[in-house]
């Protein structure tokens, strides 16, 4: 690739015990994406694909090879220095959402802001801007329960682009939406990504999803099939 290279994955493995003896999920497989790329990773269930971008967010660790994501060799570092450093570089989306229920929806986009430093005045300020851009400034004081799924993944993309992260990393963003609010979402990811030039590494099954992105790769068995570039 021409542009500098945001996430090298080398030769990694992943295998877990599963009571009768190792199971191999991810077999030697290497990987490079660029700065600014989207990259989307497909396969069907079993395959992988979430434990490879658990591993190249540095979530978890391979059982042998090598991760570098922005130049940072995530496998010499322990688990809470992963975790900080995270916090300063990485963004994440889940299926999930995984927002706090306490919280409004201000609050949870304040989070890792605060948790990185930022003055209350600041953090408050950029995440109303940010829950503006999503559509959600006049629901700000709602908490996750007074919200619908689609919102509340709204929510998820403004907390994930609090610290302007310099990576991206999505895993099944729409897998719990109907198919109107999981594009409306998918558009509003697009679009904060575009605006802040992120490195985009996100899972799915759904194909129209994968075709919006530069790259596709498929994983088969734990390894790389094929890697598709998608005609700008």
């Amino acid at each position: 690739m021409s542009s500098p290279i945001a996430i090298n994955a080398s030769n990694i493995a992943k295998r877990v015990n599963s009571g009768h003896g190792h199971l191999t999920i991810l077999d030697h497989l290497s990987l490079q994406v660029a700065h600014g790329e989207r990259l989307a990773i497909v396969g069907t269930s079993g395959s992988g694909k979430s434990t490879l971008l658990a591993l190249l967010a540095g979530l978890d660790v391979p059982s042998e090879g090598q991760i570098q994501l922005l130049g940072t060799e995530l496998t010499e570092l322990d688990e809470d220095a992963r975790s900080a450093w995270r916090a300063r570089r990485v963004g994440f989306v889940f299926q999930s959402f995984q927002l706090l229920s306490s919280l409004s929806a201000l609050a949870n986009v304040m989070l890792p802001l605060e948790l990185t430093g930022a003055a209350p005045d600041s953090a408050r300020a950029r995440a109303a801007v940010l829950l503006e851009q999503v559509g959600l400034g006049a629901r700000i004081q709602h908490t996750p329960r007074q919200l619908s799924g689609g919102e509340q993944q709204r929510v998820a993309l403004a907390r994930a682009f609090a610290c302007e992260p310099e990576v991206l990393f999505a895993d099944e963003p729409t897998g719990n939406l109907d198919s109107d609010t999981g594009r409306h979402v998918i558009d509003l990811l697009f679009a904060l990504n575009n605006n802040a030039g992120t490195t985009l590494v996100l899972v799915t099954h759904d194909d129209k999803l994968a075709a919006r992105c530069d790259r596709i790769v498929q994983l088969a068995d734990g390894r790389i099939e094929t890697a598709d570039e998608n005609a700008p």
